[in-house]
């Protein structure tokens, strides 16, 4: 194995078992999406009427029958997951089980943890080809402190159709764009839009990046887009009544279940309020996530004073960022319901890897300052509980109540051993930990002066 595909190992299962581990309350949004996971297989339908005990909130309603309203590739990859569940002996979907829910679990581990660790790999790839000496830590860095750390645990769509993003970023951002590579990366966009459906606006940033680096090629992006949009045509045909509609026209949380609503009605008008709440309150970025500050200056230095691939990578993260703004600013409430923050943006994070890794480059005593603020804030939330309802202001204030108190998460691990599972977790990640810290100090780097070197991020260049 070599050196190369040894961090990369070494760093997917040190994520991996940071994550995977803990078991979150069974919420309504894994309701929703175990729910029609279970339906496919069970019932072979998309009808979730079976499941009216389960499902609560996050439902949508048409004709009387009830559907999830989320975006389906997630749930339908989850279905032949749900039948190995089931076919080893756990429990039908059907049993509303709160708490130490191993369905639950079994299903973020394949859908969140395991996207999480992946993407932890694509970013370290990113940095790689551009700065190797901070490609570990930078990657590390990104998935740990922001909000892709709380939600690698939970049954959400947020960090899978981020990882599909980046992925399509890394494909066009390669060194060969080849007609393969620019299949896969409008597949992997589609994919984003077919698990989350705000990932759209991030998705047509990469398509401009996809247009910018192959125009004469740009028809192999979109062919490899095509099965995604065929299948979520299918799909809101099928579900609701046309291929342009979707189920937020019909959701529950609209106020009219089974009253179609106009196509844009889930968005208000511009609330500039929110732009203070996104960065400013308790768990708004400044706060509890302030590398994603220094990700968005760092991006903008680097857009500034570089070329050529550095320059692409920091245009998309800041354009995927900006774009992704609009929806806590045009939402009912900043956050997207209960959440640690802004969660819809999640797809437009993991791209400030550059900024990052400029950063670290430029300025890395602060940093790495920067940096354990976030991993501790994010590690907390991650820990007690991430979903801070819609109408609290708060988010590390709770955190921190939460841990005094001992109301922590379950983990698999507690489930099985108690309190001493804590311990066996910390093991396997401080081993990890220390296993990719060792290799990372035997690696080979680059010399001075990489493509975003100190020397030419916060320094002259002329």
């Amino acid at each position: 194995m070599s050196p190369e595909t040894r961090a990369r190992v070494l760093l997917f299962l040190l994520v991996l078992a940071i994550v995977a581990p803990f078991m979150h309350i069974f919420r309504a949004q894994q309701a929703s999406r175990v729910a029609l996971s279970a339906s496919l297989w069970d019932n072979q339908t998309i009808v979730l009427d079976e499941m009216s005990d389960v499902v609560a909130i996050d439902i949508a309603v048409r004709d009387d029958h009830l559907y999830s309203d989320k975006a389906p590739l997630q749930p339908f990859l989850g279905a032949p997951v749900y039948g190995i569940y089931r076919a080893v002996g756990g429990e039908p979907a059907t049993v509303l089980r709160i708490e130490e829910n191993l369905g639950v679990w079994w299903q973020t581990l394949w859908f969140a943890a395991v996207p999480l660790a992946a993407l932890a790999v694509v970013l370290y790839g990113m940095v790689q080809r551009v700065n190797p000496r901070v490609a570990l830590a930078s990657a590390l860095a990104i998935v740990t402190g922001t909000l892709l750390l709380p939600f690698g645990s939970l049954l959400f769509g947020h960090v899978l159709s981020a990882a599909f993003i980046a992925g399509s970023v890394a494909l066009l951002t390669g060194d060969e764009l080849t007609r393969s590579r620019l299949l896969a990366a409008g597949l992997l966009v589609g994919a984003a839009v077919t698990t989350e459906y705000p990932a759209a606006l991030a998705g047509g940033v990469v398509a401009v990046l996809a247009l910018w680096r192959a125009r004469h090629r740009i028809l192999w992006f979109i062919l490899g887009g095509l099965p995604m949009a065929i299948f979520l045509g299918i799909y809101h045909t099928v579900a609701f009544g046309s291929p342009l509609s979707h189920p937020y026209r019909y959701s529950a949380f609209s106020g009219v279940p089974d009253a179609e609503q106009p196509f844009l009605e889930v968005f208000n008008s511009i609330r500039w309020d929110h732009l203070w709440s996104v960065f400013f309150e308790g768990r708004g970025f400044l706060l509890a996530s302030p590398i994603v500050i220094m990700g968005l200056v760092g991006s903008a230095v680097v857009a500034r004073r570089q070329t050529g691939v550095p320059r692409a990578l920091a245009l998309t993260s800041l354009a995927s960022f900006l774009v992704m703004l609009a929806i806590p600013l045009f939402w009912g409430n900043p956050w997207g319901g209960s959440s640690p923050g802004p969660r819809y943006m999640v797809p437009a994070l993991p791209l400030l890897v550059v900024g990052v890794a400029a950063a670290w480059s430029w300025r890395p005593l602060i940093t790495r300052a920067v940096v354990a603020l976030s991993v501790l804030t994010m590690a907390l939330a991650t820990i007690t509980d991430p979903l801070v309802t819609g109408d609290q202001r708060g988010g590390i204030g709770k955190w921190f109540r939460l841990l005094r108190d001992g109301e922590v998460a379950d983990t698999i691990f507690t489930m099985a051993l108690g309190v001493w599972g804590w311990l066996l977790h910390i093991a396997l990640v401080g081993s990890l930990g220390w296993l990719l810290y060792q290799h990372a100090r035997t690696m080979d780097s680059k010399p001075p002066g990489s493509a975003l070197g100190p020397h030419m991020v916060g320094g002259s260049t002329g």
